[in-house]
C-alpha cells in the first residue's frame, strides 16, 4: 500500500519521514521611524538644517571664549578691536536712552547710544554703572533694534551712523543652554530623517 500507509511505515520503522519546504526566515522588522516617505523624510531634514542656521549664532556663542575683549573707554575707543558673536566689555555714559519692554518676560530694559560711538548698549533696568560687559550681537540680531534707532534718530541722535552695533549687557557665554540642547535634538532628527533618505535612494 502507499501513500498515507507508507508514511506511516516508514515512521514506525525509524526513518524519517519526508519533510515539506523549509520555513522563511522572519523577516527583520524595521523601525518606523526609518520606514518613512522619502519626500517626507527630505522635508523634515530641510526643515531641521534651516532651523539649526537659526540657532548657530547662538550656539557658536555658547562656546566663544570667557574673556572679554576690552573696547576701551571715553577718550580711548577701541571699537576696531570689537568682534561679533563675542564678549566685550566697554565704559562710558549712555545717551538718547529708550525704554523697552521684552515681549517674552515683560522686563524692562534700556536701550541706549554709548557717548562719541555708534555702539548701542542693551542692559537691564534703567540705572547702573558706567560699565557694560555683554554679547556684541550678530549682524542678523541687530535687526531687532530697528525701532528703536528709529526712534533715537527721532528724538535728535544722528550721530548713530548706519553701521551700528549692539552689545547685550550681561549676556554671557556658558549660560543659555536652551540653543544647544535645541541644536542637538535637532542634529539628531537631521541624521534619522538623512539615513531613511540614503537608504531609500541606495535600495532603488
Amino acid at each position: 500500500m502507499t501513500g498515507p500507509r507508507r508514511t506511516e511505515d516508514a515512521f514506525f520503522a525509524g526513518e524519517p519521514a519526508s519533510a515539506g519546504p523549509a520555513p522563511l526566515p522572519p523577516r527583520r522588522r524595521e523601525s518606523p521611524l526609518l520606514r518613512r516617505s522619502p519626500v517626507l523624510a527630505a522635508v523634515v531634514l530641510a526643515a531641521a538644517g534651516w532651523l539649526l542656521a537659526l540657532l548657530r549664532a547662538d550656539v557658536a556663542y555658547f562656546f566663544a571664549p570667557g574673556a572679554a575683549i576690552d573696547l576701551g573707554g571715553p577718550g580711548a575707543y577701541r571699537l576696531e578691536a570689537a568682534r561679533e558673536n563675542r564678549l566685550a566689555q566697554i565704559r562710558g555714559e549712555l545717551v538718547d536712552a529708550v525704554s523697552v519692554t521684552e515681549t517674552r518676560s515683560g522686563a524692562v530694559r534700556t536701550v541706549g547710544r554709548l557717548a562719541g560711538t555708534n555702539l548701542l548698549v542693551d542692559r537691564p533696568g534703567r540705572g547702573g554703572p558706567p560699565v557694560f560687559e555683554g554679547r556684541l550681537l550678530p549682524a542678523a540680531a541687530r535687526a531687532d533694534y530697528g525701532e528703536v534707532v528709529a526712534a533715537m534718530r527721532a528724538r535728535g541722535g544722528a550721530a548713530l551712523g548706519e553701521r551700528w552695533l549692539v552689545l547685550r549687557d550681561g549676556e554671557r557665554p556658558r549660560t543659555r543652554w536652551p540653543p544647544v540642547l535645541g541644536a542637538a535634538i535637532l542634529l539628531l532628527v537631521a541624521a534619522v530623517n538623512l539615513r531613511a533618505l540614503l537608504r531609500h535612494l541606495l535600495s532603488r
